[in-house]
């Protein structure tokens, strides 16, 4: 594995912060799962930086009283109902290409992971903890290892349409709305304006029928540990002083028309606007351009699986891993470190501190380490 270049260009994120690059990427379409289910392949490690975990500091600000039947949402960090936050969310995978959208429903998503797949274009993931009312959310697409571990960062159930063969140990071992198994037909349903396999829609109906028929847990247990993300209290609380400007931000993908995917800082509404396919992003439920609170950037080692077209991507790895946090206009280099097994990212400052977010719904880019001169943040 690509350790020492790795560990290079984490000393490089802090030195080229802010510096722009240019590049370009295959604009091949995704091809059809077909290989053979096997073994990942031995990711070697090096001696991770020590990043000290902080402990709060005494305080005596007033304890915050929560409005009525409300608590915190521990994955945006806003005042949400009681119920909904007990609730196991749902991770849905979202297909990326240009026949598949615009995608419906994707802004009610409260996190969205982006990571690229074979012929290096991207797919989504939406984590959804609020669904209800939803009728058509998608277009759903088939998993990849990487995201059916980010699904359970948050003790979600996992939804998609197939799966890449090497996904298949992983999915075993996990609660999965799978829509080429026998509960496909009970979740989703197909729509005659795409063809397939671009026309595969969940509503709320659906994803309820499936679970009760699955049995599948539908609350978190006690002691589930929600700490994913550390908040502020109020949206615009953090406002990375010390970081770089960051109104335009390209983290280094492109679709599969060859265009550049990127973020605009829109300074009314303090969010970063979406885009993509040479405009806007949009969701086609509401007409509106995606716009979220929260953009971060992790910079990850990978390999093909075997020489085949699909990639390892090692979002487990211990070791410390560049990266950027972006919000409300500036950007700050960040340092990332993976879990075991199941156990969720984590994400600090250079400081050793672990990162504060801005309430809000996060966009999470997950970047190949050898793109990572590619991105652009100014």
């Amino acid at each position: 594995m690509k350790k020492l270049h790795k560990m290079i260009l984490l000393v490089a994120a802090v030195a080229l912060f802010g510096l722009t690059a240019c590049g370009s990427a295959e604009t091949v379409e995704t091809p059809e799962e077909t290989v053979k289910e096997t073994e990942a392949p031995v990711v070697e490690t090096t001696a991770a930086p020590v990043v000290e975990e902080t402990t709060p500091e005494e305080t005596t600000e007033a304890v915050e009283v929560a409005p009525e039947g409300m608590v915190r949402s521990y994955l945006t960090g806003l005042w949400e109902e009681e119920e909904k936050v007990a609730r196991r969310p749902i991770s849905i995978m979202l297909s990326n290409i240009k026949k598949a959208t615009p995608q419906t429903a994707i802004s009610k998503a409260a996190i969205i992971y982006e990571a690229p797949v074979e012929g290096m274009i991207t797919r989504l993931m939406g984590v959804f903890e609020d669904y209800e009312g939803l009728e058509k959310i998608g277009s759903v697409r088939s998993a990849r290892t990487y995201f059916v571990f980010w699904s359970q960062h948050w003790d979600s159930i996992y939804a998609h349409f197939g799966q890449c063969d090497y996904a298949n140990i992983y999915l075993d071992q996990i609660d999965n709305l799978n829509g080429v198994k026998g509960i496909g037909n009970t979740v989703y349903y197909r729509t005659s304006d795409r063809k397939a396999p671009h026309n595969a829609y969940a509503s709320e109906d659906g994803l309820l029928a499936g679970i009760d028929k699955m049995g599948y847990r539908t609350h978190h247990e006690d002691g589930f540990n929600r700490g994913v993300f550390l908040f502020a209290k109020n949206t615009g609380d953090v406002t990375l002083e010390e970081g770089t400007p960051a109104t335009y931000v390209y983290p280094g993908f492109r679709d599969n028309n060859g265009d550049k995917i990127y973020f605009e800082y829109d300074e009314t509404s303090k969010k970063y606007l979406r885009y993509q396919f040479g405009g806007p992003q949009i969701d086609d439920m509401t007409g509106e351009q995606l716009a979220v609170d929260n953009v971060l950037i992790q910079y990850c080692d990978w390999e093909p699986y075997f020489g085949t077209q699909y990639l390892w991507i090692n979002i487990w790895d211990t070791n410390g891993n560049p990266g950027y946090y972006i919000t409300q206009g500036k950007a700050i280099p960040i340092v990332w470190v993976g879990g075991t097994e199941y156990e969720p990212t984590k994400y600090y400052d250079l400081a050793g501190n672990e990162l504060v977010l801005n309430p809000g719904q996060t966009w999470v880019c997950t970047v190949l380490d050898t793109d990572m001169e590619d991105t652009v943040i100014k």
